[in-house]
């Protein structure tokens, strides 16, 4: 019996216990309603989270388990078991698909917004609200952070003034980063390496103050379009707005989308989606234009875990210690440390193992 079914790239998550019981989109949900402890840790996940190599079935808990992208859950006599799920992927019209998910968002009944940047894939969505006639009555929230190399407001700002946007500024500082980011890493449930979905949240936040209960976003297309099915970011988005009370609606996600797309040649370039772009009139720097990604810069994490705390894990785990100078070996030890306290691992349990 098919208990559940993990969407191509991840967007929503589902986990289970490693033997028997029920499934669930959230860990700690998960934990409650089986009403089980969070048990010892997984070292071997844990060392896949710092070194990169995910392992896509895994958690950091030795007894939860997760289902990877594109597989379905099975339940049988024996126990649980994985079945990868059949691509389902179809020629179709892009833009009608594109206008058909921003309708559906509209026609939700709860009040939607969309999560503007400075790219291209948000863009496009705003180009596309013009073209239904709405881009004045959903407003364009824009996340204003001043952080050197990696706020967008400019651009956004230039964006929904060509587009005709309504905008709403959404002002954070460095310091708002780091204390949601406690906050942050119980909803993700997993492991951070940069504090850039951070912003998800405090968008999100915004956004419920508000009463927006549907966020638009172009989140999912650079995974689409390059065949990225590591699930490293976009189930994280999806948790972190969720946290906030607010629906994540991902319109290169929808279903018919991911069939037209995944029906063409990968295109890390995203041509495709430059090529409508253009067709809607979007300014040549985002036609033309290379992309740039965006990585939240170093912050002082210290205040919220100690270096003698994670040397401390770092041992009880049998891992190697860290030296934390870089900023992404600090961001991940610090948000496994705050994530195995908000599960109470028992990190006492588990039998150190000299790391290879």
């Amino acid at each position: 019996m098919i208990v559940a079914t993990r969407d191509e790239f991840g967007f929503r998550r589902i986990f289970h216990p490693a033997q028997g019981g029920i499934a669930s989109d959230g860990i700690q949900r998960l934990l409650r309603e089986a009403g089980l402890p969070a048990g010892a840790p997984d070292v071997a996940a844990i060392r896949g989270y710092l070194s990169g190599e995910r392992l896509a079935d895994r958690t950091v808990l030795r007894d939860i388990r997760a289902v990877p992208p594109g597989h379905s859950l099975l339940l049988t006599p024996q126990g649980w078991s994985l079945r990868a799920a059949p691509n389902a992927a179809e020629r179709g019209e892009l833009e009608d698909a594109l206008r058909a998910s921003l309708q559906r968002a509209l026609d939700s009944g709860k009040r939607v917004a969309l999560a503007l940047s400075g790219g291209l894939d948000s863009a496009l969505l705003l180009a596309l609200l013009r073209e239904l006639g709405v881009q004045r009555s959903i407003p364009s929230y824009i996340l204003v952070s001043d952080l050197p190399d990696y706020c967008e407001r400019d651009t956004a700002l230039d964006i929904a003034d060509r587009l005709g946007a309504r905008v709403k500024l959404v002002r954070v500082r460095g310091e708002d980063f780091v204390s949601a980011l406690p906050d942050a890493t119980r909803s993700v449930e997993e492991p951070m390496f940069n504090l850039h979905p951070v912003a998800k949240l405090l968008l999100a936040r915004a956004m419920a103050a508000d009463g927006i209960g549907v966020a638009i976003t172009g989140d999912g297309a650079d995974q689409v379009m390059r065949r990225d099915r590591s699930a490293n970011y976009l189930p994280l988005c999806n948790a972190l707005f969720a946290a906030a009370s607010v629906t994540l609606h991902a319109p290169f996600l929808d279903a018919a989308v991911v069939r037209h797309l995944t029906s063409l040649p990968p295109d890390p370039d995203k041509q495709c989606l430059r090529d409508l772009g253009a067709r809607l009139g979007l300014p040549d720097r985002l036609v033309r234009g290379p992309k740039r990604g965006r990585l939240a810069p170093a912050m002082d994490l210290r205040p919220l875990v100690a270096d003698e705390r994670i040397y401390g894990l770092s041992a009880a785990l049998g891992l190697p210690r860290p030296d934390l100078q870089a900023d992404t070996e600090r961001v991940l030890w610090t948000t496994l440390t705050l994530l195995l306290d908000a599960l109470q691992a028992d990190v006492s349990s588990t039998s150190p193992r000299p790391a290879p």
